[in-house]
């Protein structure tokens, strides 16, 4: 019986795979895990909240991946002889959560050093080297807005080969499109995004998020045909996944620049409840910022507009009608108090003064 229930866990999972990351995999993969549960096999158990864990976080539930992963690293420990062969699953899944983790400002920055330290520790006893280590201080720092960490973990995540540990070619350019833009180099970040552009580099990740955090770098060198073309193909690719909340703020941030109105509004419509329900605050925060700045930018002359909101919006109007105003007062209120958190675990005041220059241009 139980190797029959192993057997129906392992076909799920396999039409799991076959979906793109989101929901609908992230749902199919925890009747699996559930399934898995049943059979009482720990190994079965073991990689079924894995699977779970690495969909959760690739739909834009991080707080669940968080939850599993810890129940995996305390399972290992106390079982690794019987999991030892799945060391390279759960090694992939700690460096990947961790390359998000910024976006909880609860998780403090020695809260991240200490579990940066847990994975530098296993990937050595494990054989595997310190690129993947470096790579994810470099991912923090860019979160954070440190530039002196950015700078060093880039220089030596660079300095060491790539292993099996290493995220993938294309996870890789991705990042270095990330940090130039962070050092505000339009011309190395578009040379870095070349061959993702051309369509040599992709994965599943890649390139959904290159496309939009590329909009505001062609938009800066005035390369719009380009822009306009990314801008299009890149929401196709995102709209509907909530795991890219922050390339949504991308997208609208675009959209103001070059005033296409109408479109940034339908486009804060339709994702507002993302904005609501994530626990990634960060990415919460850039699609308030761009928000605001969105209902900022409107003609004063016309103190309402008619927009079609979630239910669960504090400031639900049954009539659709709202008054810009009162929304931007939301906002902002919002917005303060998440950058205040933000700059209290980051050490500075890069929420608050730094990042909201990304999005307004």
């Amino acid at each position: 019986m139980t190797e029959d229930l192993v057997d129906q866990v392992y076909d799920l999972q396999m039409e799991a795979y076959e979906l793109p990351y989101g929901e609908p995999r992230l749902h199919m993969l925890k009747e699996a895990l559930r399934m898995a549960e049943q059979s009482r096999d720990l190994e079965t158990i073991f990689l079924s909240k894995i699977y779970v864990a690495d969909s959760a976080a690739s739909a834009g539930y991080e707080e669940e991946t968080m939850a599993i992963l810890a129940w995996c690293l305390a399972t290992f420990n106390e079982n690794e002889e019987e999991l030892r062969e799945h060391v390279f699953d759960l090694l992939f899944l700690f460096k990947n959560f961790l390359n998000s983790v910024d976006v909880f400002p609860k998780v403090t920055q020695r809260q991240f050093d200490q579990l940066l330290g847990q994975m530098e520790t296993m990937c050595h006893r494990f054989g595997y080297n310190q690129r993947p280590v470096h790579f994810t201080r470099l991912a923090f720092a860019l979160g954070i807005g440190d530039r002196a960490m950015a700078q060093e973990s880039h220089a030596k995540y660079l300095a060491i080969p790539r292993d099996d540990m290493a995220h993938c070619i294309a996870c890789e350019a991705n990042r270095e499109v990330s940090y130039f833009n962070f050092l505000e180099e339009p011309e190395k970040a578009i040379k870095s995004a070349a061959k993702i552009l051309s369509g040599a580099q992709s994965c599943g990740h890649v390139p959904n998020t290159t496309f939009n955090n590329l909009l505001r770098t062609l938009a800066i060198l005035e390369r719009y045909e380009e822009a306009d073309n990314y801008q299009k193909r890149g929401y196709r690719m995102i709209r509907t996944n909530r795991t890219y909340l922050y390339q949504i703020a991308c997208q609208i941030a675009y959209l103001i620049h070059r005033d296409r109105t109408v479109a940034a509004i339908r486009m804060f419509e339709r994702h507002l409840a993302w904005a609501l329900t994530t626990h990634e605050l960060s990415n919460r925060y850039a699609f308030y910022i761009v928000a605001k700045h969105l209902f900022a930018s409107l003609p004063k002359k016309k103190p309402t507009r008619k927009l079609s909101l979630p239910l669960s919006f504090h400031l639900y109007e049954e009539s659709r009608d709202y008054e810009v105003a009162k929304l931007i007062g939301w906002l902002e209120e919002e917005t303060s108090e998440l950058a205040a958190a933000f700059d209290q675990r980051n050490g500075n005041n890069y929420f608050s003064v730094e990042l909201p220059k990304q999005f307004i241009y």
